[in-house]
């Protein structure tokens, strides 16, 4: 008797990750493109990652990385920076770059990395994690269903010519 095959299911792995394994990845230069588009502010310079400033901070302890990829294949990432802030004297968690591939926002992902980050937050001694969100996308939707309570907008004037 045969056994009917049925479709593999896409294995969704949340875990740390190094820069020079996050950009090192195929996908990771698309993967940027589109976050690029997506994070663009009128007035700000277009980004362009200084991946080399990424690993200093890195190296130097002051920065985290966590990677999402089905099946091996790189589909989002969060970066993490907790610097003690002088104004409230312990560290402060910021998501510095948080971004899951358009066509995966529904895999889990973006949650998954949120967790790792949260978990991350909590080990360096944060009392929270600080998360921006582009106003009016899907993360500003999600955000508020995990927890997550809007404290400030951020604005932004253009003063220079760069």
């Amino acid at each position: 008797m045969l056994t009917p095959m049925t479709p593999m299911t896409p294995m969704l792995t949340v875990a740390r990750s190094s820069v020079a394994a996050i950009a090192g990845a195929t996908e990771f230069a698309a993967l940027a493109a589109e976050y690029a588009a997506e994070a663009a502010i009128d007035g700000l310079p277009p980004p362009a990652a200084k991946m080399e400033t990424y690993r200093q901070l890195e190296a130097a302890g002051m920065l985290q990385a966590f990677s999402a990829s089905i099946d091996g294949t790189l589909i989002g990432f969060i970066t993490l920076l907790a610097p003690v802030l002088p104004h409230y004297g312990v560290p402060v968690a910021v998501s510095e770059s948080f971004f899951v591939a358009g066509a995966h926002r529904r895999s889990g992902a973006g949650l998954g990395l949120l967790g790792a980050a949260e978990a991350e937050a909590r080990a360096l001694g944060s009392p929270g994690l600080l998360v921006s969100a582009p106003f009016g996308g899907r993360l500003f939707e999600v955000l508020p269903r995990r927890g997550y309570v809007e404290t400030n907008r951020v604005f932004f004037k253009k003063v220079g010519d760069g």
